[in-house]
């Protein structure tokens, strides 16, 4: 039982189709040779009723007038049959009138008495008994001894018959299930392997194909439900682990693995990239003043703002509270004073914020790099820049220059 279940499907499906095809030949086969012998014994001993029966009339005259050399060639005419070893007729008194054998049949010999008319069977051999009678009464009785080789060679060749049925049965059904497993076992590879390649490439928008309309399609489904499933929870897991939930800007998550790629990319091609810190001006003054959900809708309007302030080379992200950052590739100090001064005009509108106007207004910092910097050091050089601009005033950017 262990072997079996370490078999592969396809080859299960085999052994299942012809162990239970081979069951089902067997026993009805079994089934149709048991009864076809018992048939056979009852028409063996229907034939040789008539036969005695007909030897029995027309030795009815012989034995009155105790005519042994008729009555011994009517007995006689009884050997023409292969099967019949020997034949014997009784007279009244139940004595042995006449006989006849097959010469090679020594062994046989008729019973001292003989039985009621009838027909009895042993384990080889069949005797039917009939009585002899004249005007009504019984003078004597015919005895026909056969054996059953004729019904043992019809029944070996009719097993024959059944082994070859048997046989050719189970090729076809070998060669049917062969073209048929695909379709059972088919799907079933089919979504293993498209888990197999999920799990690869942890990618949860593989699906597998459903091929049929079945209990097998119906498990195909249910996977490829599980699978959105998946992905759309794995959809907002990143969403909350990468984007801040109140702006919808990408996080301080995402800005330090941008950031790293930013620098690398920059020291492999050649290109400078810029990046900016931005914080809004008295924005803590407003939030205690107005309250936090002012100060909530500020930041998403500031947001929104600086969104569409930037160039498509640029990226915004909220690190936290009122501090922004731009991250922006193939940068040079004319594209990213382009930059700042849009998004200083994008704040300079006044906001109106749940019946209120507020003015908003931002200080940025500016440092730009060939990639030879690393993390630390060129944020450092943007916060540097940022608390210049704050120390110019309100509504104003700097560049961070090495000396």
């Amino acid at each position: 039982m262990l072997k079996f279940r370490k078999l592969k499907i396809k080859t299960k499906l085999i052994l299942v189709v012809l162990l239970t095809s081979s069951i089902g030949l067997v026993l009805s086969g079994a089934g149709v040779i048991a009864y076809d012998r018992v048939k056979q014994k009852s028409i063996l001993a229907e034939e040789l009723s008539i036969l005695a029966r007909v030897i029995a009339e027309r030795s009815a005259a012989a034995l009155s007038f105790r005519d042994k050399p008729r009555a011994h060639d009517n007995l006689a005419s009884l050997l023409v049959r292969n099967s019949i070893q020997i034949a014997c007729m009784y007279d009244s008194a139940g004595a042995v009138f006449t006989e006849v054998r097959r010469s090679d049949q020594s062994r046989f010999s008729c019973p001292e008495k003989p039985q009621d008319s009838g027909e009895y069977f042993s384990e080889n051999f069949l005797e039917v008994y009939q009585s002899i009678r004249l005007n009504g009464v019984q003078i004597g009785t015919v005895l026909v001894l056969t054996d059953l080789k004729d019904l043992d060679y019809r029944l070996r060749r009719q097993m024959l018959a059944s082994l070859g049925v048997l046989a050719l049965s189970l090729i076809v059904a070998f060669l049917m299930t062969r073209r048929l497993q695909k379709a059972i076992y088919g799907p079933i590879v089919q979504l293993g392997n498209a888990a197999k390649k999920i799990t690869e490439h942890n990618n949860f928008s593989i699906r597998a194909h459903k091929l049929n309309d079945d209990e097998i399609g119906d498990a195909i489904d249910a996977f490829n439900a599980m699978l959105g499933k998946i992905e759309q929870d794995k959809e907002e897991l990143t969403r909350l682990a990468y984007y801040d939930p109140l702006t919808r800007l990408a996080n301080r998550r995402m800005f330090s693995e941008r950031l790293v790629f930013a620098l690398e990319n920059a020291r492999r091609s050649g290109e400078q990239m810029g990046l900016i810190f931005l914080d809004l001006d008295k924005f803590k003054v407003i939030n205690d003043e107005l309250g936090h959900d002012i100060g909530d809708l500020l930041l998403k309007a500031a947001a929104k703002r600086l969104e569409s302030s930037i160039p498509e080379t640029a990226t915004a992200f909220r690190l936290g509270g009122d501090e922004f950052t731009v991250l922006q590739v193939g940068a040079t100090e004319k594209s990213m004073t382009e930059t700042a001064e849009k998004i200083l005009q994008s704040f300079g509108e006044p906001l109106i914020l749940a019946g209120k106007q507020l003015s908003i207004s931002s200080s940025i910092g500016i440092a730009i790099s060939d990639g030879h910097d690393n993390v630390s050091s060129i944020m450092k050089s943007a916060d540097v820049a940022l608390y210049r601009a704050k120390d110019a005033g309100r509504s104003n950017y700097k560049f961070f220059h090495r000396a």
